[in-house]
């Protein structure tokens, strides 16, 4: 099932993240890739309310599915995965400027963000999905270690 959630996660690249400020949740639309290590990577500016709830609580989620194909295959085709992570920080900046770098090649409309200097990466390590196949299939897996 792992790897049904991975190639899920892989073939996509927009979601909804979800972060917290104190007793507030806050979700993003956001533009995301599976980082060759595992993370989920995903770029945003230091000003912005997700960057500093990333900040404050390190705990966060992210929503991906499959909406966008439902006119052509039918509610019961929809397919849903959660990721359940926390942000963490990369240790060195070249490691985050490598992200970008991906980002970059992925998600071209993201230039007017990631050509600024002080463009951030929220990286994400996976603690648990769960997927969801239609209105009642739901199974929730850990993440690898």
């Amino acid at each position: 099932m792992l790897d049904t959630i991975l190639a899920f996660l892989a073939s996509h690249d927009l979601g909804v993240l979800a972060t917290a400020d104190d007793d507030a949740p806050h979700c993003s639309l956001m533009a995301y890739l599976m980082a060759p290590d595992g993370h989920i990577c995903m770029a945003t500016l230091p000003d912005t309310r997700k960057w500093r709830n990333v900040q404050d609580n390190p705990d966060v989620s992210l929503l991906v599915d499959n909406r966008e194909r439902l006119p052509d295959l039918g509610r019961e085709a929809l397919t849903a995965v959660t990721v359940t992570g926390r942000h963490a920080p990369f240790p060195d900046p070249e490691g985050e400027a490598a992200a970008k770098r991906l980002l970059a090649d992925r998600h071209g409309h993201l230039g007017g963000i990631l050509t600024r200097p002080e463009a951030r990466v929220i990286r994400i390590r996976p603690t648990a999905y769960q997927i969801v196949e239609g209105p009642v299939r739901s199974r929730v897996v850990a993440a690898a270690p």
